[in-house]
């Protein structure tokens, strides 16, 4: 399990490659972060929602560089891992807000301000 610094626990860390993709993450709808691995702490690289696609269908087109290209090119994606969290479309629209207002990862390159909510806690 991944815990954020909001003491929520993420279902992963996994690999984020192809097969790893393919198999742990779901086809479902919800919020999910891609993170870079330093050692034994990670590093919050990209959050994105999955409203209209599975959480799978995206992080798949993220690793083939469709929607953000920022991942997909990278390069070493070794160094990568994703986690998700299941829930509602608009939560996940809160929960992602939220996240990129207060601290944005540097692979998100777009603001997205229009779910924000003050307090993520009821998630």
């Amino acid at each position: 399990m991944y815990q954020d610094k909001y003491y929520r626990s993420w279902t992963g860390p996994f690999e984020f490659n192809s097969s790893r993709i393919s198999i742990k993450a779901p086809a479902a709808f919800g919020v999910y972060q891609v993170l870079k691995k330093t050692g034994n702490s990670y590093q919050v690289m990209y959050i994105g929602i999955a409203t209209g696609e599975t959480i799978r269908q995206r992080l798949l087109n993220h690793y083939r560089g469709i929607g953000n290209k920022n991942i997909g090119t990278y390069g070493n994606t070794a160094e990568f891992w994703f986690v998700f969290w299941l829930c509602d479309q608009a939560s996940a629209k809160q929960i992602e807000s939220h996240i990129i207002s207060d601290e944005k990862p540097p692979f998100n390159v777009k603001n997205e301000y229009k779910h924000y909510i003050p307090n993520i806690t009821i998630h």
